[in-house]
């Protein structure tokens, strides 16, 4: 890397102390609840089971291990007014005369590897194993992805020095709902189309539609899916599959 520029990869730990070992506690806990649901849904779309359980084991241990990582994909150059003093003396005497000067505010546009790059991997697997050979199914699945992505926009809201805020539990609850509607004559897809339709619908309405107003904001950094596998988009996807499951359960399709 050629000194002076940007790196390119950009290793964040969101909490440390004592914080960061609860954190890591968590997120193993996470890990093996995770590599359970993902061994469930891949077995669903009819991998072999100790496929299904490799595959899972490895995507949830990557999603850990890959929290802290944040490639960059774009700096953004904004010229920006800020108020300055210039100091002059006279006579030993210091005057203060304010300015307005134009500074340009660098703000890097990142995506975290763990929170954002492994769910979508996922999701664009299932979507080659399960829905790339039914346009009918494709297309019901993109309907379940269209209402998941409006509705995040509609409950998603930007606070300054926070990024992009929504209930996690609502896109999980919508897309579960959604698919139980869509997919009911094909239950073993009401899980897979919920996982899909949830980190799809949460990655597009609630962080990229959001991205200008994040970005007018001038932070140092925007990362999509920076929180790692506590962020809105993987809690998202697990959430789904767990409620998927619970309302066919229940339903006892």
């Amino acid at each position: 890397m050629d000194s002076g520029k940007r790196p390119r990869v950009i290793i964040i730990f969101p909490f440390r102390g004592i914080i960061g070992v609860i954190y890591v506690f968590f997120a193993f806990v996470l890990l093996l609840i995770s590599s359970g649901y993902f061994t469930l849904l891949f077995k669903s779309v009819g991998l072999p089971a100790y496929l299904s359980y490799l595959l899972a084991t490895e995507l949830a241990f990557l999603s850990l291990i890959l929290s802290p990582v944040n490639v960059v994909l774009k700096e953004i150059n904004r010229e920006a007014i800020i108020p300055e003093i210039d100091v002059y003396y006279v006579f030993g005497i210091p005057l203060y005369f304010p300015r307005l000067a134009v500074r340009y505010r660098k703000t890097l546009v990142a995506i975290n590897l763990g929170g954002a790059v492994i769910p979508l991997s996922i999701s664009l697997l299932l979507v080659f194993l399960v829905y790339s050979s039914s346009l009918v199914l494709l297309l019901l699945l993109l309907f379940d992805v269209l209402i998941i992505t409006l509705v995040s926009n509609s409950f998603a809201k930007v606070v300054n020095g926070v990024g992009v805020v929504m209930n996690p539990l609502i896109a999980p609850i919508t897309s579960s709902l959604t698919s139980v509607i869509l997919f009911y004559t094909h239950a073993y897809l009401i899980p897979v189309s919920a996982y899909i339709s949830s980190v799809l619908g949460t990655l597009i309405g609630a962080d990229l539609l959001n991205l200008k107003k994040i970005i007018s904001a001038s932070p140092q950094m925007i990362s999509i899916g920076g929180m790692g596998t506590f962020d809105g988009i993987f809690l998202s996807g697990l959430f789904s599959v767990m409620i998927g499951e619970f309302l066919m359960s229940i339903a006892r399709i």
